[in-house]
């Protein structure tokens, strides 16, 4: 199962602007499954922007590259 990266627009409460959000990361055998997933599931506000090969964890903004979760690897198994 593959991963696939969203995002979304919406107004920031802070400021008033429209700004781009992150979305949740959507589970799919394919890009055309995820988008089908988010309209499913009502997540139709999200649009897909990539497929996600790797979640790197961070402290104080920090990368550790050491416990990065390569998702093609994850998948394989």
């Amino acid at each position: 199962m593959k991963y696939y990266a969203t995002k979304f627009q919406a107004i920031d409460p802070q400021d008033g602007k429209l700004k781009t959000w992150m979305g949740n990361d959507i589970p799919a055998i394919s890009w055309e499954a995820a988008e089908k997933y988010c309209q499913k599931n009502g997540l139709g506000y999200l649009r897909i922007i990539g497929e996600l090969v790797m979640t790197i964890p961070e402290k104080n903004f920090k990368p550790n590259w050491e416990k990065a979760i390569d998702m093609e690897t994850v998948n394989a198994n």
